[in-house]
């Protein structure tokens, strides 16, 4: 199979066109498509592409950079899942656990940019399609299909899955052999079939990779008081609140709420709330401004032993938190030369 298939529609007939050098005018328009987003170059490029289209309620781009690029996409609370598929070269994304994989041509990943923040590398001849699904579609199909309303909490926030053989591999190029042809040939009765297509595969797969049976009924019922209680600590996290906070704001005492976690997520509450620090911390670090330090960012969450801290945030990012920042201010550094320029 010629891993290049894809790509060999007819790209004029989408509705929007960018052929730019200009790394921030690509990093704006995609931006503009699903979530804040930052291209940064890891070499030169003396062209880049951006297609864009809109199918129904789904956004369907194409990049193709002309240099290995790094992506970086801010979480956004009611962003869309946005699912890329690699038409030629590899990708490198992170995955929930803070490893790098590499996604061959023909390989698919997903993440939920509402839930978190997503980085991947991608090869210098990189070509991908990304798919990006409004939650309340996936919702509705999920509702209609499987009986549930989705709750993707139980789910792998960031997967790969796919590949040569498979539906969702099928039907994407379905979908892109229709769009070969002009638009507006693609009549309504087609986009209804287009979304229900692609968000059933996309779901099947997901869960599938998450280990959830859509088919046994009843995936996704959590209780109140887990979402209750994971929604305090995710706007709480820098506050490092305590186990009774939590089970206050909840309703439910410590060892009701600890068995809750337990049952429906296979971890405590404690284990949660350690993430959403470090997550947070990994965001500020990020987004550092000049002169900033590590320790500023850990006093700002609560954090009081900085070795501590240093040790947890190396298992889960693989690097220290110093390291975070140096490539903060240097690609900084990288984005105000070329503004000068």
């Amino acid at each position: 199979m010629n891993p290049s298939h894809l790509c060999t529609f007819k790209l004029d007939n989408w509705d929007e066109l960018s052929n730019s050098g200009d790394w921030d005018e690509l990093s704006e328009k995609l931006t503009e498509i699903c979530s804040p987003v930052k291209i940064i170059p890891l070499g030169q490029s003396p062209l880049s592409t951006l297609h864009s289209t809109q199918i129904g309620r789904i956004r369907i781009s194409q990049t193709n950079y002309g240099a290995a690029v790094v992506t970086d996409v801010d979480e956004v609370k009611g962003a869309p899942i946005v699912a890329t598929t690699n038409i030629r070269g590899n990708s490198n994304p992170t995955t929930e656990n803070g490893t790098t994989i590499t996604n061959p041509a023909g390989k698919s990943f997903v993440f939920d940019i509402s839930k978190r923040p997503h980085t991947s590398q991608l090869d210098k001849d990189n070509i991908q399609v990304q798919f990006a699904f409004p939650p309340k579609l996936l919702n509705e199909m999920s509702l209609s299909w499987f009986g549930e309303s989705l709750d993707q909490s139980d789910w792998q926030i960031k997967t790969d899955f796919g590949g040569y053989g498979t539906s969702w591999h099928a039907a994407i190029t379905y979908v892109t052999q229709l769009l070969s042809n002009p638009i507006n040939h693609i009549n309504a009765r087609q986009i209804k079939h287009i979304e229900e297509t692609i968000c059933v595969n996309l779901l099947e797969h997901w869960a599938a990779q998450s280990g959830v049976d859509l088919n046994t009924g009843g995936y996704s019922i959590v209780p109140q008081v887990v979402r209750v209680a994971e929604e305090y600590i995710v706007e709480h996290a820098g506050e490092a609140p305590t186990l009774a906070q939590i089970a206050q704001e909840a309703n439910v005492s410590v060892r009701s709420l600890s068995l809750n976690f337990k049952k429906f997520r296979g971890s405590t509450p404690g284990q949660f709330l350690r993430e959403q620090r470090l997550q947070t911390a990994r965001k500020l670090l990020l987004d550092a401004g000049p002169g900033q330090t590590v320790q500023q960012i850990a006093h700002r969450l609560s954090y009081s032993h900085m070795g501590e801290f240093a040790k947890a945030y190396r298992e889960r990012f693989g690097e220290l938190p110093s390291d975070t920042l140096k490539h903060t201010a240097y690609h900084k550094h990288i984005t105000d030369r070329r503004e000068t320029i």
